[in-house]
């Protein structure tokens, strides 16, 4: 049996990956900050029939011992590692004028630095089963940057005393960087027949953090396909990434984001 480590995967799209990897097959080890939200999304994923099976670590990514006992887990409970997602990530919005330092370290640490730290430490397991997956989760705006228009009136591009547009320029930043650490790793580790890859979401509305009706209207207009995706739809793509299909994909990032970023 296959086993994967999916990060931030109580919620949203990293709950959706775990769902679609555990339908495949393939055991995971799911983390997130809150033990509430990682029991309901065990209790729901086990429920189904002909799964394999899902257990949850609270952790924080960017602590260091979190990181080890996250690992851990994997081996003691299912022998081994065969992949890891990196999906845990935070943002921060405000006017550019007055984006806080702490806010800029924080996203940076947590999208960056720990899939780093986390991916480096898993590279011992991978190489152990002889060649593993690693996939980053980027993001569209690590690409191209965002248009406040699309927003409104969530996200103004005007704010009080002209200190600037709301951005948020860290965590833009952040996923330009998840995607050139993904072709540096996949250069480095190949060689142990270790394939890394990202995928770049587009508009993904989840259910734990709904938006305003008339926003989600205009940022299906503004994609070639009319509507925002599903979280199925970006699970399958790392679910791809993931399996043997994919075992001559390095390197690479996967966009699924509707054509959203063709224009």
């Amino acid at each position: 049996m296959r086993v994967a480590i999916v990060t931030g995967g109580a919620t949203g799209l990293g709950r959706a990956t775990a769902a679609a990897l555990s339908a495949a097959g393939t055991a995971c080890v799911i983390a997130g900050r809150r033990q509430e939200r990682l029991d309901a999304t065990v209790a729901a994923l086990s429920a189904r029939e002909g799964v394999a099976p899902v257990v949850a670590v609270v952790a924080d990514v960017t602590d260091g011992a979190d990181r080890a006992r996250l690992l851990a887990t994997a081996v003691e409970r299912f022998g081994g590692l065969d992949a890891l997602v990196n999906n845990a990530a935070v943002s921060a919005l405000a006017p550019l004028l007055d984006y806080p330092e702490e806010a800029w370290e924080r996203v940076l640490t947590t999208n960056v630095s720990a899939g780093f730290e986390l991916a480096r430490a898993a590279l011992p397991l991978l190489r152990e089963r002889g060649g593993g997956r690693i996939v980053n989760i980027a993001s569209v705006y690590g690409s191209v940057a965002l248009n406040n228009a699309h927003y409104e009136p969530l996200v103004p591009g005007e704010t009080a005393g002209d200190r600037g547009p709301m951005r948020e320029v860290a965590y833009a930043a952040s996923k330009g960087a998840v995607k050139q650490l993904t072709r540096e790793l996949a250069a480095a580790v190949g060689r142990w027949n270790i394939t890394v890859n990202s995928v770049s979401p587009g508009m993904f509305p989840v259910e734990d953090a709904p938006i305003d009706p008339s926003v989600r209207e205009q940022l299906a207009q503004a994609t070639p396909l009319r509507r925002v995706g599903r979280p199925e739809e970006l699970a399958a793509a790392v679910r791809f990434l993931c399996s043997e299909d994919a075992s001559f994909v390095t390197g690479a990032d996967l966009v699924v984001d509707g054509g959203w970023s063709i224009w």
